[in-house]
């Protein structure tokens, strides 16, 4: 449950000025859509259930925080710190995530579908059983991450580190554990 009301929330906002910290708060299941949150710190924050719709959360930090089942169509997150951040069954369509950090964030069943996600930053990061229907990747990078399941059909993935798409992508590509480096003996 919220701590605070949408109303509260934005007059804290208002006087707060430029770079409120809000980052800790219990905003969960609150409506801020159409809200203004550029360069706020939410880091921590609980927006779990929260509708984000059109919400401009360019360049806000919400490094581990909780968006688990958020609304953020439409919104707009260019260069947001979200590495850590948890955007289980998050609902993101139309979303702009452009230069976002979302190293090792949880994405596991999302809907990013005609997302707009360049020069990304998916290092790490679990995307398992996520749709990313129609998103256009290019440059972004995704080595390492965790993708089984999900759902890239349409979309765009020039110049990027990692291709999911790609057989053999270097973004699984680890050295083989030093068990299977033993020589077989000979029997």
């Amino acid at each position: 449950m919220a701590e605070i009301s949408r109303k509260e929330l934005v007059l804290a906002l208002v006087a707060a000025g430029d770079h409120p910290r809000l980052s800790g708060l219990d905003l969960s299941g609150l409506d801020l859509s159409h809200l203004d949150f550029h360069g706020v710190d939410l880091g921590g924050a609980d927006l779990s259930g929260c509708s984000l719709h059109r919400t401009n959360l360019r360049g806000a930090i919400l490094i581990r925080a909780n968006l688990t089942e958020a609304d953020l169509g439409h919104a707009e997150l260019t260069k947001s710190q979200l590495h850590h951040a948890m955007l289980y069954k998050v609902r993101a369509d139309e979303a702009i995530l452009d230069g976002a950090d979302l190293r090792h964030a949880l994405l596991k069943n999302g809907s990013f579908v005609n997302a707009r996600m360049h020069e990304t930053d998916l290092r790490q990061a679990h995307l398992e059983y996520a749709v990313f229907r129609g998103v256009d990747f290019r440059g972004s990078n995704f080595l390492e991450a965790h993708w089984e399941g999900a759902d890239f059909s349409g979309a765009i993935m020039a110049h990027v580190v990692g291709d999911p798409l790609e057989p053999r992508s270097q973004a699984h590509a680890r050295p083989p554990a030093p068990s299977s480096l033993k020589t077989p003996r000979p029997g």
